[in-house]
């Protein structure tokens, strides 16, 4: 279930009896024939991270008297109800909400379904799964699986069967004597609160209480545990060691929630405009397929995908990762920027000749203002086309390239092109060559040639690999990643480019940007790669002042100085784009004057604005097969798009 919330209640059709029979009976049948399919499933997986998979249809109605009158309210009231409802009893050493995601977390749960809970708990990062139906069908291959995870998290849920609404089996509570000590024990607890007279809270650092096994109990307890929602309920009665009254209140911690248009008053009816003018794109030609995500007030309301990766290829879909190009110089060049300056190591007042010397030498180079250069206005031609130097009659340079990987010869390009270490030194030295012009605004990739070799110089890293421990892991981002080759398969990642000129071939898994590519697919102004998920939760990073998922990793002053003016007539903030002084530009109208963000070349956009609080983010990728396809761009679909949020947001029912 894509969305996980957008299901409405089953309708029931009244059948004549004949026909109620046959349904019976063919019911039964394609049970049989579906528990044949998931039981040879599971023989044949066993090597696959899900260990087993044995759970029906999660459950859609309430069936205690506590909750049973939520049945009548809409989704969105429900999941408002159980949100408050659900009760956090024990959190020892402030376990949660869970904040940094770069530990290894399992998940096991016994009992009723439990499909919603792990599909939810997917939506924020990976788990070593198992789903057993009783603690008695784990065996040592799985429990040895979930012991070596630094969390557990263990949830008991109810059958949900006819007579058994709310039980829960306490013998599945013998799962904890398997566990090491030192384990990071999280107990949840989807049913009747009879079981609560067996659980002694020394043997977890976490318990949680739902009440029911219903799928928005399953969705708000899964974003609870990862700060997406706060814990509020209170117990209304004694239950085993815990007295009327209890529950442990917890805060958001600034992590994107996943919800309904309708949570914020806002209409899916408006938001359906966006399916019509994103489909449109595609019937027109103007990109193979996309993928779109909406937050609003820290929640995502809109998440979907479009189209193919090529004209005839893969469906897209909302985990499929795509060339970001220019929108790598604020999602990773200059949000690793924010992080140096606020702890000090940079200060972008100061001029290139005072952090890389060795770079520009003692000439004018060395005089550009760090600040004038992330604004576009140092004199900065506006690019290079650095490759065709390395062309003789059309084709590679075998002096400088090499068809497989060798002593001198690391730097990847693309398949079977290798380029020679030492070249990045002529790529900075034609750089250095070509004359400054007049300090005015004008867009130049090379400022962020210069940006990267400050930022690895101090990090004594490369950027990618400071950027991903430090940064994009601990925020629990899965497919945000330079070298996408490096961590998913080409399906997975959508193509641009079929390169006719340099490269020739079509750009698969590489940076489509050529200057990029020579310096081996990491570099300031281009190279990164991401699902729109992913960039939406750095683009909230943005708006959260630095904060995100209760980590820190810049202040709020830095990013207002960031994200401002920075010159006069010139409507450019430090590595971010803004709107023009009356509004538009590369976003909609409709967005406001602190607004700001980035688009990049292959056909993307990623936009924050802080008075609305609102996150949009369109990935496509529009230069496949021709980067001379600019139908993305005449016809105004990203700003379109836009608009339509900008509409729908205003109108909402306050």
């Amino acid at each position: 279930m894509e969305r996980l919330l957008i299901n409405t209640r089953e309708k029931k059709l009244i059948l004549p009896t004949s026909t109620k029979i046959m349904k019976k009976i063919f019911l039964s049948l394609a049970f049989l024939f579906g528990t044949l399919l998931i039981v040879s499933f599971c023989i044949n997986k066993t090597k696959d991270k899900k260990i087993s998979i044995k759970f029906s249809d999660t459950p859609k109605v309430w069936y205690s008297e506590e909750l049973t009158p939520l049945n009548s309210l809409s989704e969105t009231d429900q999941a408002a109800g159980i949100e408050k409802a659900i009760v956090l009893l024990k959190n020892n050493n402030l376990c949660l909400p869970i904040g940094k995601l770069d530990r290894k977390i399992s998940a096991i749960s016994f009992g009723g379904p439990a499909k919603i809970f792990h599909e939810t708990i997917g939506l924020f990062t990976d788990t070593e799964i198992s789903e057993n139906t009783s603690f008695r069908e784990c065996n040592d291959t799985s429990i040895n699986r979930i012991k070596a995870r630094e969390i557990c998290i263990i949830s008991l849920h109810a059958t949900g069967t006819k007579g058994a609404e709310n039980n829960i089996d306490i013998e599945n509570l013998g799962i904890l004597d398997k566990l090491p000590s030192s384990q990071i024990k999280i107990l949840i607890l989807f049913g009747n609160e009879q079981v609560f007279k067996n659980i002694n809270p020394a043997r977890v650092d976490v318990i949680i209480w739902a009440k029911e096994n219903h799928y928005l109990a399953q969705n708000r307890v899964a974003q609870l545990l990862f700060g997406a929602t706060a814990a509020q309920g209170k117990l209304t009665k004694d239950i085993g060691n815990f007295k009327l009254g209890d529950g442990i209140s917890t805060k958001t911690n600034g992590r994107l929630k996943f919800g309904l248009p309708a949570d914020l008053g806002i209409s899916t009816l408006k938001l359906n405009q966006i399916d019509e003018i994103a489909l449109k794109g595609i019937e027109d030609g103007a990109y193979p397929g996309c993928q779109i995500v909406v937050a609003v007030k820290g929640t995502i309301i809109y998440r979907k995908s479009f189209g193919q990766q090529t004209k005839n290829g893969i469906n897209v879909s909302n985990t499929h990762v795509y060339d970001i190009a220019s929108i790598t110089k604020i999602a990773a060049s200059t949000l690793l920027t924010m992080h140096l300056v606020d702890k000090g190591l940079v200060d972008i007042d100061k001029n290139l000749g005072y952090y890389i010397p060795e770079v520009t030498g003692n000439g004018p180079y060395a005089q550009i203002n760090i600040r004038e250069m992330l604004a576009h206005q140092a004199g900065l031609t506006p690019f290079i086309k650095f490759y065709s130097k390395t062309l003789v009659n059309g084709n590679l340079n075998p002096l400088i390239y090499a068809k497989e990987k060798k002593v001198g010869y690391d730097l990847k390009v693309a398949d079977g092109i290798y380029m020679r270490n030492d070249y990045v030194d002529t790529i900075y030295k034609q750089i250095i060559n070509t004359p400054l012009g007049i300090k005015k605004y004008e867009y130049s990739d090379l400022c962020f040639y210069f940006i990267q070799k400050i930022n690895e110089k101090i990090v004594q890293q490369k950027q990618n690999d400071y950027l991903l421990s430090t940064i994009y892991m601990p925020m629990g981002l899965r497919y945000a990643r330079y070298l996408p080759l490096n961590f998913f398969s080409k399906a997975q990642i959508a193509p641009t480019e079929n390169d006719k000129t340099f490269r020739k071939q079509l750009i698969h898994g590489y940076v489509h940007d050529p200057g990029a590519a020579m310096l081996g697919g990491v570099a300031g102004h281009a190279g990164f790669f991401s699902n729109a998920t992913d960039l939406a939760s750095i683009m909230q990073l943005f708006l959260n002042k630095g904060e995100y998922a209760g980590l820190k990793f810049f202040s709020e002053k830095t990013i207002n100085d960031f994200t401002r003016v920075q010159f006069p007539g010139n409507k450019r903030g430090a590595g971010f784009d803004r709107p023009n002084a009356s509004g538009g530009g590369t976003c909609d109208e409709l967005a406001s004057s602190v607004s700001y963000g980035h688009s990049g070349f292959t056909g993307t956009l990623a936009w924050a604005d802080p008075k609305n609080d609102v996150v949009f983010i369109f990935l496509s990728n529009r230069v496949n097969p021709d980067q001379e396809n600019w139908k993305l761009r005449d016809m105004g679909i990203r700003t379109k798009i836009q608009h339509v949020v900008y509409e729908a947001v205003n109108s909402r029912k306050k």
